[in-house]
C-alpha cells in the first residue's frame, strides 16, 4: 500500500515538472518571438523608412484622414501608412494567440502604440466609412486599449505567471 501511494507521488511529482517545463519553455519562446519581432522591425530600413513617412504625414495639419480617400489609394503614401497599420494588426493578433508576450511589449512600445493609433484613428475611421467595413484595422484599436491604462488587457493565470 505505501509503495503504491509513492508510486502515485512520484507520478505526480514528474508530471508536474513536466507541464511546469512545458508552460516554462511556451512563456520563453514567446518573449523571443516578440525580442525576434522587434529586433526585426527596427532594423528593417523599409520599415524604417515606413515609420517616419507615417510620423511626417501624421504630423501635418490635416493628419492622416485625407489620405483615406479612395484617389490616394495606390499611393506611396497610403501604403507606408498600411504597413505601419498592418504591423500593429500582427502583434495584436499574436497577442490574442499567445504568440506575443503582451508585457514585454508593452515595456517596449506602449506609448508608440498610444501615440500611433492617435495618428491613425481619422485615417482608420475615414477607411471604414468609405469601406462601410468596421472591422479594418480593429484589431489594432483593441491593441491600443489594452495599452491605454482604464482599459487593462485581462492576463489568463498563466500569463501572469509565465
Amino acid at each position: 500500500m505505501a509503495q503504491a501511494w509513492f508510486t502515485l507521488l512520484v507520478g505526480f511529482v514528474a508530471a508536474s515538472i513536466a507541464v511546469w517545463g512545458i508552460l516554462t519553455q511556451r512563456a520563453i519562446a514567446r518573449r523571443r518571438a516578440t525580442f525576434d519581432h522587434i529586433s526585426k522591425t527596427e532594423a528593417d530600413a523599409d520599415f524604417i523608412q515606413a515609420r517616419r513617412t507615417f510620423i511626417e504625414l501624421a504630423k501635418q495639419k490635416d493628419g492622416l484622414s485625407p489620405w483615406s480617400s479612395e484617389d490616394c489609394e495606390k499611393t506611396a503614401e497610403v501604403q507606408a501608412i498600411k504597413l505601419i497599420l498592418n504591423d500593429f494588426e500582427l502583434i495584436a493578433i499574436g497577442v490574442q494567440r499567445g504568440i506575443i508576450d503582451f508585457e514585454f511589449y508593452k515595456r517596449w512600445h506602449r506609448s508608440g502604440v498610444l501615440r500611433h493609433w492617435a495618428y491613425a484613428k481619422p485615417f482608420v475611421e475615414g477607411l471604414r466609412r468609405r469601406t462601410s467595413n468596421s472591422a479594418l484595422f480593429h484589431e489594432f484599436e483593441q491593441l491600443a486599449a489594452w495599452m491605454d491604462e482604464k482599459h487593462q488587457r485581462r492576463l489568463s493565470f498563466w500569463d501572469r505567471f509565465f
